[in-house]
């Protein structure tokens, strides 16, 4: 109850217009940190995005060394088995 008479006073005091103007001004304010926070919460996730898609490209990529490898010892192997079918 005594929230509502401050706030009856304030408004017959400083007149309609000034605490309008005040509660605008606080809520412009409360704007600006919650779009902050979510900012700052879009940004967190995003650098995690990021450590997690890197971990996936060099995982691919030793997974395709590995295939490369792999792929050079088989074609050696055969170079060798064709060698001693020709002769």
């Amino acid at each position: 109850m005594d929230e509502i008479s401050v706030f009856i006073q304030l408004v017959e005091r400083l007149g309609v217009p000034i605490v309008v103007l005040g509660f605008a001004g606080w809520y412009i304010k409360f704007l600006q940190d919650a779009f902050s926070k979510e900012r700052e919460a879009m940004r967190e996730q995003e650098i995690h995005n990021d450590e997690q898609l890197l971990d996936v490209v060099k995982s691919s990529s030793d997974a395709l060394v590995e295939m490369k490898t792999a792929l050079a010892e088989q074609t050696s192997t055969m170079r060798e088995l064709l060698a001693t079918l020709r002769r």
